[in-house]
Order: structure tokens, then sequence, then C-alpha cells
């Protein structure tokens, strides 16, 4: 996993440039336990909430639900935050469903998934080989697995679904969103191998997408 002082990627680079640009006073993000984006509020902003399956979080919350809903009244936030989750969910709509109606009129969602049609990932399907990040459910961590360890040694919480560029689109779209920015992180493998400004976000390893919401 990403940490501050482990590896700054252009996924993470980019995102934050995106959130950044923002101004948002209210914010919610959601999947915030292993690496939360904070410690960019501003002076200012009136709140930052993170909310997560398990500590550290403001708010303990079942995320893969298909009867989701989040603790919070209509149109409560400026920004939703949504980095690397939206692959672990079953489903994943309902969450954005739910993002949508905690959003302010003029609200925006930002999320980020691994893209399965990168140029890496096409790379290790013609060796034959499944890509790390690949869906892979809660197979043991030494499988290649996306799952998170328990203290126990069980596994919980890999990915169940695979993004492209257009299933992003779609799903959005389905959800009540509309894309306003699509940005990429360039090619990432353990290291950043390609810069986020060579490679189209359609081959680039993650996707980066910016979405107001939609007329109803």
């Amino acid at each position: 996993m990403e940490r501050h002082d482990v590896f700054r990627s252009d996924r993470i680079r980019v995102t934050e440039r995106l959130i950044s640009a923002c101004n948002a006073l209210q914010v919610l993000e959601i999947g915030a336990g292993d690496y939360s984006f904070e410690y960019l509020q501003q002076p200012g902003q009136a709140s930052w909430t993170k909310v997560d399956f398990a500590s550290p979080c403001d708010v303990v919350c079942d995320l893969n639900s298909d009867t989701l809903v989040l603790p919070f009244g209509d149109g409560r936030f400026d920004l939703v935050i949504c980095t690397e989750v939206l692959e672990h969910l079953l489903w994943p709509q309902r969450l954005l469903q739910e993002a949508r109606r905690v959003l302010s009129g003029r609200g925006g969602i930002l999320i980020s998934v691994p893209n399965c049609a990168s140029l890496s990932y096409r790379f290790a399907w013609l060796l034959g080989r499944i890509p790390s990040c690949a869906a892979s459910g809660n197979l043991p961590c030494d499988l290649g697995s996306t799952a998170y360890r328990r203290p126990d040694g069980s596994t919980i919480g890999g990915h169940v679904i695979d993004f492209t560029l257009p299933r992003t689109r779609e799903l959005l779209q389905f959800s009540g969103f509309r894309a306003e920015k699509e940005k990429g992180c360039g090619i990432i493998w353990h290291r950043q191998l390609l810069p986020a400004w060579l490679v189209p976000v359609s081959l680039s390893s993650n996707i980066i997408c910016l979405a107001g919401k939609s007329d109803d």
C-alpha cells in the first residue's frame, strides 16, 4: 500500500492537485483508513470527515452492502473523495448513489480505480500472468490477492470488480454523475515507470476522475 513516507506516485500527486483545486469546505473521505488526504485540509475548511470499514476513521460503516445508507443528511458535503475503494465493492453503484445524495447541488466526487486495460496489465496478460491488482476476491495474500490481512491471518476485502475507462464512465453515469475531469497516473509497477503526462488515461495504471451531479 502507498504511504506518505514510502511511495509518492503520480496517482497521489494527481489526486492531490484535483482535491486542492476543488476548494471544498465540507469534505467526506470514504475508505480513508490506510491513506488519507486529510493533510490537504486548508485553514477555513469547516470539516473533513473520514468513513471506512474499520478504524482509524471518524465513522465506521459497512460500505459493501446493497442497502448502504451513509449516516449523513442530504446535501451536506461539497466534495466526496473515494480513491481505490470501488473495486473492493460488490455494489459500487450503491455507494456512488449515496455519495450523490450527501453532496450539495454543486458538489463533486473524486474517485480513482485500478485500470485493468493499462499497459502493465496488458503486458501481464500477454505473458499468461494475472496482474497483481486484478480481481481476486479473498484469496490468500501469497496468491497475489488484493485483500487485506486481518490480525488472525485471514483475508478480507479483495478486489471483486475490474475497471476500464469506459466502465468507469458508465458506472458514474448510471449513479447520477457526469465526468468532468479524467486523469491518469502513468504506469506504476512497484515504482513510477512512466509519468502521468506521457500515458493516455485509457492506458494508465489508475483512472482518476472528478465528476459532478448530473441533472435529475
